[in-house]
């Protein structure tokens, strides 16, 4: 053991590397045989085979992976052999290696650094800038509404990185550097989406939270005024009876009005009620499939509807939780359901299935569906819904 130590000393200062590691690796494995039979005579030791196939493999070792793979075959074969003075040996002078791994990645950082030596400040200030929420609040200003800006303004460069993701979000929808163009269901929408994400993820604190969700609520009530209007008088009381008979069944089942469900780029009314079931606002598949290019068609004696649109086939079945996308099984947090010969799914599954952003408002019970990447063309006109 002490030989061992003794040469491994010597390898740390002068380097493992070519036929030096290989003749060193050869000396060590030769005397921490001797001093392991002298230990123990249970104790084995690696054949003068074996240690000329490690040197043979450590000669043509070109990079330090290679020397760290290598490494580590020694370690399991001394492990196997019982040999552990090179074991240890091994073992010390891998993780010399990886040291010096990580100090060689670090020093090319380093030197890279100090080429590019004009630009880290100019950088670091950016960086500072971008990832900060005064810089947010700047973007925002004139976006959403001065009672968001003051919730938003308690905030702390701890929560940029989530506040980030939704304004990148929001940029797609919108030009924020045109904000006089923006109409005022367009600033509610942008509203929610900000302070939805903040009050979800407990950003805000005290007298700050009060204003969000007052914020928020305002918001809400502008976007439900907007869908409400889309509706004439007898369409939207027939929508909600049919709600309201269908939440009179059971304990899990809520009424669910027209204008809690928002298709913001779409063209057209639910010709459907919507409807609340254990906690998740479900529409009929024949209103959602409005929303994207598809063709329904109801499988023959079957309770099982397949849907297909570019890219994707999608099967559900009546009373199952368990989807079928592509042929690939998903589940859903709640059943599809047949009313009075309608299939209903979660508005939330549809969207995540479709790549339709939506927004769950929950303690509003507002499902908005605002980013259609897959809109129909002429989305007024519903798709043709084959039931034979």
């Amino acid at each position: 053991m002490k030989i061992a130590k003794n040469i491994l000393r010597n390898v740390l200062i002068m380097g493992l590397s070519g036929t030096a590691c290989a003749a060193t690796l050869y000396m060590v494995a030769s005397a921490a045989g001797s001093s392991a039979a002298s230990a123990s005579s249970t104790e084995k030791q690696l054949t003068s085979e074996e240690i000329d196939k490690i040197i043979q493999d450590l000669k043509l070792t070109t990079n330090i992976d290679n020397v760290l793979e290598k490494l580590a075959e020694i370690i399991q074969r001394a492990e196997l052999s019982g040999n552990d003075a090179l074991k240890e040996y091994a073992t010390n002078t891998k993780t010399a290696y990886e040291l010096q791994k990580q100090l060689d990645t670090i020093n090319s950082l380093i030197e890279a650094m100090k080429q590019k030596n004009a630009d880290i400040n100019t950088l670091d200030q950016t960086l500072k800038k971008i990832l900060s929420v005064t810089t947010i609040i700047e973007d925002l200003q004139g976006a959403v509404s001065d009672e968001a800006l003051l919730a938003l303004e308690s905030l702390t460069d701890s929560n940029v990185k989530d506040l980030q993701e939704v304004l990148a979000e929001i940029e797609e929808i919108v030009d924020l550097n045109d904000v006089k163009s923006l109409s005022l269901k367009e600033r509610s929408l942008l509203d929610i989406l900000m302070l939805n994400e903040a009050i979800s993820k407990d950003m805000f604190e005290g007298d700050r939270l009060q204003v969000a969700r007052e914020a928020q609520a305002i918001a809400v009530t502008v976007l439900k005024s907007y869908e409400k209007q889309r509706y004439g008088s007898s369409e939207y009381e027939d929508l909600v009876s049919k709600s309201e008979e269908f939440a009179n069944k059971g304990k899990k089942s809520e009424t669910v009005f027209p204008e809690q469900v928002i298709f913001f780029s779409g063209a057209f009314n639910m010709q459907y009620a919507p409807i609340m079931y254990d906690g998740h606002i479900l529409l009929a598949v024949n209103d959602l499939f409005q929303y994207i290019d598809s063709t329904i068609e109801y499988m023959y004696n079957s309770p099982t509807m397949v849907i297909q649109s570019k890219g994707k086939i999608l099967e559900i079945t009546s009373g199952k939780n368990v989807a079928y996308l592509n042929d690939q099984p998903v589940n859903m947090k709640v059943p599809v359901l047949n009313i009075n010969d309608t299939i209903y799914i979660s508005g939330e599954f549809f969207a995540q299935a479709y790549g339709v952003s939506y927004k769950y408002v929950e303690d509003q019970e507002l499902l908005v569906f605002y980013h259609n990447l897959n809109q129909l063309k002429n989305p007024a006109v519903p798709n043709q819904i084959n039931r034979d």
